[in-house]
């Protein structure tokens, strides 16, 4: 497919001198050599080791005049861009420059003093977001990098279809992020006079910008903000597209912005790393009743032999549960362990988690070598497994001991997990009160 050129720095001013994101010490050239260079499946770290590099805290508007907050909005594609195509019988299409034109002409909000200064940037070629995939996220990954220290947040207009995927992915890819990143887009094209483009692209910019900003990966789509990592999207008809099942919205916006403050995320404690490489070598695999043993046992078997197959997320029936009579079934997984391929249990379900040890056939995966994904979306799932096996310095072992840590707040913590039913009263009461991020 077409490859989007990378924006690089899109901020340029004569009154102040951009900040150096390395040490004067050292050259550029001496950082390339500290970058590790591995095979193509491993992950290459933008950023060096935060002990030999100190990105500067340099105030974004000393010296240039400037009190309002900038905003870069960087514009892949989506419904948000589209209007109707007479070549193509009709049919949407994106048309580049649409939403730079309408920005400037159209958006009336963007003059009031309480909004930030915005700065836009619209890939060429805009795609789908059904034809994105890991080079576009590190992509965005590395463009937000480039302009991290010119701008006070970041907001990223896509299509909806992969949007949660690609909020998950750069939630995991952005480490120690220090600034919002938002995604947007919309159900009705921006050409067409009720589209709900415009109202969440503001909100979008709003929370972007806000004095006491939400430094997450998030999505902001009709009324709710909810982190990017534990997004899914639910409705194809409706303006309310994305959900986030097992975590309450970040924020909600009605006549006032109501936050749920004790689900955001503490300060980033280090300086920005990023991770732009992810290893995709991994299958999903919904079970239905009936389903035949032997299929799972040749995909498995032809992906170790060929090493085109690391892991394997299993979407089991309720809290993790599989037909535990069928014998084969657990040998089949627990050959596919013994090969070191990571084997993952998820849950079919939209609300709730997977509980391994509670039922039989749970323990019957335990034994075979099974983790569990606890209440983590399939979205989160796939991405945190591609994540943990592109650093290249993890064992099968450490990544099946970080599926149930969370890193990004994509997890609940096994503790705060509810009780499973029949549960007791000291069951049920001990986690009364307890938050987990």
């Amino acid at each position: 497919k077409p490859q989007q050129t990378p924006a690089g720095l899109l901020f340029q001013s004569d009154s102040i001198k951009p900040p150096s994101v390395v040490d004067d010490v050292i050259g550029e050239n001496e950082l390339d050599n500290l970058i590790p260079k591995d095979d193509d499946n491993m992950t290459e770290l933008v950023t060096p080791p935060e002990s030999d590099f100190f990105i500067p805290q340099v105030k974004l508007h000393d010296g240039d005049g400037m009190k309002r907050k900038r905003v870069l909005v960087l514009c892949t594609g989506g419904t948000l861009t589209m209007a109707p195509d007479p070549e193509k019988g009709g049919s949407l299409s994106p048309v580049q420059g649409a939403l730079t034109e309408f920005m400037k002409k159209s958006m009336l909000e963007l003059q009031n003093e309480k909004m930030p200064d915005v700065v836009v940037h619209e890939y060429t070629p805009l795609l789908d977001s059904s034809d994105m995939g890991p080079p576009d996220w590190s992509l965005l990954a590395k463009d937000i990098k480039a302009n991290y220290l010119y701008f006070d947040g970041f907001v990223v207009l896509m299509g909806t279809d992969t949007m949660a995927y690609t909020a998950t992915a750069l939630s995991f890819m952005l480490e120690n992020l220090g600034k919002p990143v938002i995604f947007t887009g919309s159900q009705i094209p921006l050409a067409e006079p009720h589209t709900d483009a415009r109202q969440n692209l503001i909100m979008a910019l709003i929370f972007a910008a806000r004095d006491a900003p939400i430094s997450e990966v998030t999505i902001f789509f009709h009324d709710k903000l909810i982190r990017g990592c534990r997004s899914t999207k639910v409705n194809t008809g409706e303006l309310h597209a994305f959900d986030s099942p097992n975590l309450l919205p970040l924020a909600t916006t009605g006549i006032s912005i109501k936050e749920n403050e004790h689900l955001i995320l503490p300060p980033a404690r280090g300086v920005l790393r990023v991770h732009t490489r992810m290893d995709t070598r991994l299958l999903t695999i919904r079970l239905v009743p009936g389903f035949d043993d032997k299929i799972l046992r040749h995909l498995i078997r032809a992906g170790a032999e060929s090493g085109t197959l690391r892991a394997l997320v299993l979407q089991l029936y309720g809290t993790g549960n599989a037909p535990s009579v069928k014998e084969e079934f657990i040998e089949c997984l627990k050959e596919a362990t013994e090969l070191g391929i990571l084997v993952v249990a998820a849950t079919q379900c939209h609300i709730g988690s997977v509980m391994m040890g509670h039922y039989a056939t749970g323990r019957a995966l335990e034994r075979a070598g099974v983790v569990s994904s606890n209440d983590m979306t399939m979205e989160a799932t796939a991405c945190k497994i591609s994540y943990l096996m592109g650093r290249g310095d993890l064992s099968r072992d450490e990544i099946a001991d970080l599926m149930t840590v969370s890193m990004r707040g994509e997890v609940t913590h096994t503790d705060a997990l509810p009780p499973p039913p029949f549960s007791s009263a000291y069951q049920r009461g001990r986690l009364k009160g307890k938050y987990f991020y």
